[in-house]
């Protein structure tokens, strides 16, 4: 998969495999875009869940509760 469904796929199935996930930013994506899909569909699944940013638009960290 390319672009951000590529990303958001990856960044959703080690999430559900490890419980957490650090997403950062490429050369095509922004963090915010990704970050963005991977809460909504979150959200859409009502699952409980945190983010921590670890370096400002550069690396976010999502964490299952």
């Amino acid at each position: 998969m390319q672009g951000i469904l590529g990303a958001v796929g990856k960044a959703l199935i080690t999430l559900q495999e490890a419980g957490e996930v650090i997403i950062e930013k490429t050369d095509e994506l922004y963090l915010d875009e990704i970050t963005y899909y991977v809460e909504e569909t979150l959200k859409g699944v009502k699952a409980a869940y945190k983010t921590e940013e670890l370096v400002p638009n550069l690396r976010m960290k999502i964490t299952l509760q």
